[in-house]
């Protein structure tokens, strides 16, 4: 069976009931759970790619999570600081299996093709190549030596009617932790592609060997699916059109400084309005990890343009109280009537 969904939540909701009705059961060094085998999932809509809940909506995390792979690192210290409980617990300095070496051609660990430029090159000379692949899982990764291994097998880019469908392929999945941020960087990553080639963004496709749920997060699943159905409107800002290599490479630098504590003060951010928006993000966690106060916090993230990231932070949907399936319906997220045209 696939999910089909325009927006995440539609996904989550129809994946984690399937999931809770599966008799597949697992225990694996993380803990048992249950899984969902050969499971495929397609978004609609690849903007609509965050929860429009109180409590999946992880935008911050997220985008830490797209920022550094697409700077190409394997810094621990570097993820850390948006996500200090990072996996694996014990491990320090370089992570191997991380994507951003493999996906940018960093040098480290041997990696030294950028596979995304390359992907761009191949879809410019040949629109219909079924050439258009990422490789993030070798062998190497699967000798008894190594504990960890990429989760991602590959990722592949289809263009087909002057849109490009991106398919994810997943040796395993956490469906609750890893899949949300998955859809987030891999679907940004597509956008990308699809600016550079001047065509629309296609569909997402998802398939998973293994998208399973751990009997740790049963009871956090549950408090999701309890909050109520939110409103569909929920899609983030598009990237500018022609390509944006150059204005992600300058929005990557702004980051560091962000995360560096060089840059304290919106007014040091000179982006383009779409990347200023998304350092202003990043800047306002950083504003809190830094303890810089409420109204250094506030001031600096009033500087942001678009009403969506106003809203997500500013207006948070709210948890809906527990009861009948018809009164868990919210028609409208609380995120003010300009969500409405944000899109």
């Amino acid at each position: 069976m696939t999910i089909e969904g325009r927006y995440l939540d539609e996904i989550l909701r129809k994946l984690y009931r399937e999931l809770s009705k599966s008799t597949d059961t697992f225990e694996a060094s993380k803990g048992k759970g249950q899984d969902l085998l050969g499971q495929k999932v397609v978004l609609k809509d690849p903007r609509a790619r965050i929860s429009a809940t109180a409590t999946r909506g992880m935008l911050i995390s997220a985008l830490a999570e797209f920022c550094w792979y697409m700077s190409g690192s394997a810094d621990l210290d570097f993820i850390r600081f948006y996500l200090k409980d990072y996996p694996p617990k014990e491990a320090t300095g370089s992570l191997r299996e991380a994507y951003g070496p493999r996906l940018k051609g960093t040098g480290e660990f041997g990696y030294d093709i950028d596979q995304i430029s390359r992907v761009i090159e191949k879809l410019r000379k040949k629109p219909d190549t079924r050439r258009a692949a990422i490789t993030l899982l070798e062998s190497s990764d699967l000798e008894p030596s190594q504990k960890e291994a990429p989760c991602t097998v590959g990722l592949q880019f289809i263009r087909r009617r002057e849109r490009l469908h991106l398919v994810a392929m997943m040796r395993s999945n956490d469906a609750y932790l890893g899949f949300p941020h998955d859809v987030f960087c891999f679907t940004m990553i597509q956008e990308l592609v699809a600016r550079s080639l001047g065509i629309k963004v296609g569909d997402y496709h998802h398939f998973a060997t293994s998208l399973h749920l751990y009997e740790s997060d049963q009871d956090s699943v549950a408090a999701y699916l309890g909050e109520g159905f939110q409103n569909p409107v929920f899609a983030m800002p598009k990237m500018p059109s022609g390509c944006q290599m150059d204005n992600l490479g300058a929005f990557l630098e702004v980051e560091r400084a962000i995360r560096k504590g060089d840059i304290t003060n919106a007014d040091q951010i000179s982006l383009p309005q779409y990347w200023r928006d998304l350092s202003l993000v990043l800047l306002r966690c950083a504003d809190s990890r830094y303890k810089r106060g409420t109204k250094v916090r506030e001031e600096n993230f009033d500087q942001i343009s678009n009403q969506f990231y106003k809203n997500f932070f500013i207006k948070r949907p709210k948890v809906l109280p527990s009861g009948e399936t018809q009164k868990l319906v919210q028609d409208n997220l609380d995120l003010g009537d300009e969500q409405v045209n944000a899109n």
